[in-house]
């Protein structure tokens, strides 16, 4: 993919359509007036949900994408679907695999432990009973085009394999630590011959990667990942995570080199200069939906400088959603009572 293509991607050049701009108003209006309900509260984590996903489907000579963080470089391998002659290895892409693995997130933190429609946590396992289902509770058109590119990925998805990284020297020697993580231990695939939309799966996910969503993942709102991902461009969306989770535990300025944001975010993009320019596109389209976050962007230097910042969602709205998950009904009233008359107060005192 041209670095023109995936610039005119990241504008969302091809989206036109007054329809379309209203949606979007309405969207940004909602972000701004209210904060994000306990349904709209999914939970993200920088590589496993984001960037460790190639945005377009890598060329033929490609066995393996990877991502580092720190000492620990992920690394994503496809995995073979098909059947017969029609077996191939390839890459789960684009912006559905990031959705599902949030969705999967979402559901182990929302289950706390407790056997629910989705998620069994005893033996890690994960129902889908129908793509239509599922795409409705991503947010996503239910048409038959949509449902089938949900289900592929599923399966890509599902098929892929992770392994993690870590290396260290001391005393003169030099030495490296791996560990493989297939996403399943052991998958179902119903496959509606009729009704794509009908299909489903039935999967469990192995020990170390239901944990790290369990655990490692960073709250985020879905109304702002639903108005990054209108374009065809994932560079927003994944800039996005990344920063809301960045800012839980940022208590001082940080400057982060454009190398590593280059190794970070610019998959497919050949010349850095483009990439220096679609970063600062997509931050500022998060800007519009993340209007506490203070990231600069030197013109002259080879580094931008994350600011202690708010994160994304407010910490009272994530203990909302816990508390109303640990079935406390007297505590989730309480806080919502302080938060109307947080509301009130300010309103009175700007009237």
């Amino acid at each position: 993919m041209s670095d023109i293509r995936v610039e005119q991607d990241v504008l969302d050049l091809g989206s036109t359509g007054m329809e379309l701009d209203v949606r979007r108003v309405n969207l940004l209006d909602d972000i701004e007036s209210r904060e994000p309900n306990s349904m709209e509260i999914w939970y993200g984590h920088s590589i496993l949900t984001a960037t460790l996903f190639p945005p377009a489907q890598p060329s033929d000579d490609v066995d393996f994408v990877s991502k580092s963080n720190g000492r620990l470089e992920y690394m994503l391998e496809a995995g073979v679907t098909g059947d017969g002659d029609d077996r191939k290895r390839r890459f789960p892409f684009g912006k559905y695999p990031r959705l599902l693995m949030a969705w999967m997130a979402k559901q182990i933190r929302a289950a706390k432990g407790h056997k629910t429609r989705n998620v069994d946590p005893e033996t890690k396992t994960i129902t889908i009973p129908s793509i239509y289902q599922l795409c409705e509770e991503m947010g996503l058109p239910h048409g038959g085009r949509t449902a089938k590119s949900v289900q592929e990925q599923l399966e890509l998805l599902l098929a892929c394999r992770i392994s993690i990284r870590a290396s260290g020297t001391g005393k003169g020697l030099n030495v490296r630590d791996t560990a493989y993580l297939p996403i399943v231990q052991a998958v179902r695939i119903i496959n509606d011959e009729k009704n794509v939309g009908y299909s489903g799966a039935t999967f469990r996910l192995t020990d170390e990667v239901y944990e790290r969503l369990s655990r490692e993942s960073a709250p985020f709102d879905t109304r702002v990942s639903t108005y990054l991902l209108k374009g065809r461009s994932v560079m927003p969306y994944d800039i996005y995570i990344w920063l809301t989770g960045s800012m839980k535990n940022l208590r001082r300025d940080l400057p982060v080199s454009w190398d590593w944001l280059y190794e970070r975010f610019g998959d497919q993009i050949a010349v850095k200069k483009s990439f220096r320019r679609m970063f600062r596109q997509s931050l500022e389209k998060v800007k519009k939906v993340y209007p506490g976050l203070n990231v600069e962007c030197p013109t002259y230097e080879d580094y931008i400088i994350l600011h202690p910042s708010p994160t994304s969602v407010p910490t009272r709205a994530v203990r909302e959603v816990e508390v109303g998950a640990n079935g406390d009904v007297f505590e989730v009233a309480l806080h919502s009572l302080q938060s109307v008359q947080r509301k009130g107060a300010r309103k009175a005192t700007s009237d």
